[in-house]
C-alpha cells in the first residue's frame, strides 16, 4: 500500500496585541503586550515567578513580552520598554503590569464548540 500525503497550506499564526490601561496611581500608563508568546516562554515565566528568579521573571519579560509603552522617568525622558526599562520602573507597576498580562493570557476562552469549529454552526 502507498500512502498518499495531500499538500498543506502554510498558515501564519497571527500576532496578537493587547493594550494594557490602568487606573489610581498608574492611570493614563499604557502598555503593550504581545499575548501570543511561545508555550517554552509562558511556562519559563511561571517557573520564575513561582521561584527565587524574580529578576530574570523581569528581564525575560521585557524581552519576550514587552512590545511598547508610554512611560516617562522622573526627568520627562522616555523609558525604553525593554528588560532595562522593567528594571527601572516602580515594582508595584511592574507587578500590576504581570497581573494583567497574565489574566490577559489566560481570560476566557471561546466555547469549545467555537474552537473546533472556527466560529460556525
Amino acid at each position: 500500500m502507498v500512502a498518499t500525503q495531500k499538500a498543506v497550506n502554510g498558515f501564519s499564526i497571527p500576532k496578537r496585541t493587547a493594550r494594557l490601561v490602568f487606573s489610581g496611581d498608574y492611570e493614563g500608563a499604557e502598555v503593550v503586550v504581545r499575548l501570543d508568546v511561545s508555550v517554552g516562554t509562558w511556562l519559563e515565566i511561571q517557573e520564575m515567578l513561582q521561584g527565587e528568579k524574580q529578576m530574570e521573571v523581569y528581564a525575560l519579560f521585557g524581552r519576550a513580552v514587552l512590545e511598547n509603552w508610554n512611560l516617562l522617568d522622573s526627568d520627562g525622558n522616555p523609558v525604553e520598554a525593554d528588560s532595562k526599562g522593567m528594571h527601572s520602573i516602580p515594582i508595584a507597576l511592574a507587578n500590576i503590569i504581570l497581573e494583567q498580562w497574565t489574566q490577559a493570557i489566560v481570560g476566557t476562552p471561546a466555547p469549545l464548540d467555537e474552537n473546533l469549529n472556527g466560529g460556525g454552526p
